[in-house]
């Protein structure tokens, strides 16, 4: 009798773990189901969490991955294993073999994303200095031809990423110089463009280019006159910056840059002068990235 309850105990669990196996490979495909996926943004960030409120790195376009199955968080991320925890990447930044969940609203996604233009806008305020050289024609006071001069400035300048790899700004500055009873102050205004050397998460070297107008410069000796002109300036150099997270970040920049200003009529006895600056013009800035 108790050999042949042995028996039917051995036999039930026989069945029931065949039945349990039944149900897991069969009917419950989803808990182990992976796919093949390739990355199809320039940077697919991995989050840590599925609300994507945490990123912990980023891979490149072209990568090939292997993501779950059945995308989480209202389809928007697929889970993805990342030095052995579980990660999360965007549905639209990757491609799979099989678009399972939603994929008439994942191609238009995608088509918007790849169509559309994508800014990305930034502020800076720096502080730099203008080591330079004047070129004058005639002299008055304290300053003469090919006299070193050290100007002093502050600038505030908007910056977007719209087409890869090149960074469009809108710069506004104002400098002023002084040398014995000469002084000299100019607000510029203008535009720059700015080619990406390196790119990379936390640092980014670029090359600058920059025409400014001056609608507005003083050129005064002493308490005998103060005069009113305009002018222009070139220049470019490079442009250093670190990131200290998504948003905050510091720059340095180095230059070559030729200030032209145009006639001050000067009282008598003083001579009229339209004066040059040519040289090196350096710097450093906080920046806010948005």
């Amino acid at each position: 009798m108790a050999k042949s309850q042995t028996l039917k105990i051995q036999r039930f669990s026989f069945y029931l773990a065949f039945y349990l196996l039944f149900l897991l490979f069969f009917f419950c495909p989803k808990i182990w189901a992976a796919q093949d996926a390739m990355v199809i943004a320039d940077r697919a960030v991995i989050y840590s969490d599925r609300e994507m409120s945490s990123p912990v790195g980023y891979v490149k376009r072209g990568k090939k991955l292997v993501v779950g199955e059945i995308p989480r968080n209202k389809a928007q991320v697929y889970p993805i294993v990342v030095s052995g925890k579980v990660g999360y990447i965007r549905v639209i930044d990757v491609t799979t073999e099989k678009e399972s969940m939603d994929s008439t609203r994942l191609v238009a996604e995608r088509f918007q994303r790849n169509t559309g233009k994508v800014y990305k806008s930034k502020f800076v305020a720096s502080y730099f200095a203008f080591s330079s050289q004047v070129s004058l024609d005639k002299e008055n006071t304290d300053i003469v031809n090919k006299n070193s001069l050290l100007w002093h400035g502050l600038s505030l300048k908007g910056e977007v990423l719209a087409i890869q790899s090149f960074d469009f700004q809108i710069i506004s500055n104002f400098m002023t110089m002084t040398k014995g009873e000469e002084s000299f102050k100019a607000v510029e205004f203008g535009l720059g463009v700015a080619y990406r050397l390196i790119d990379r998460r936390r640092f980014l070297a670029r090359i600058e280019a920059q025409a400014l107008g001056i609608p507005f410069s003083t050129y005064s000796v002493g308490n005998d006159f103060r005069l009113k002109s305009y002018g222009y300036t070139a220049g470019g150099g490079l442009n250093l910056t670190y990131m200290f997270d998504a948003n905050w970040g510091a720059e340095a920049f180095g230059g070559i840059y030729y200030m032209k200003l145009l006639g001050y009529d000067a009282p008598e006895p003083f001579e009229d002068i339209s004066p040059s600056f040519l040289g090196n013009r350096f710097g450093f800035g906080l920046n806010y990235t948005y």
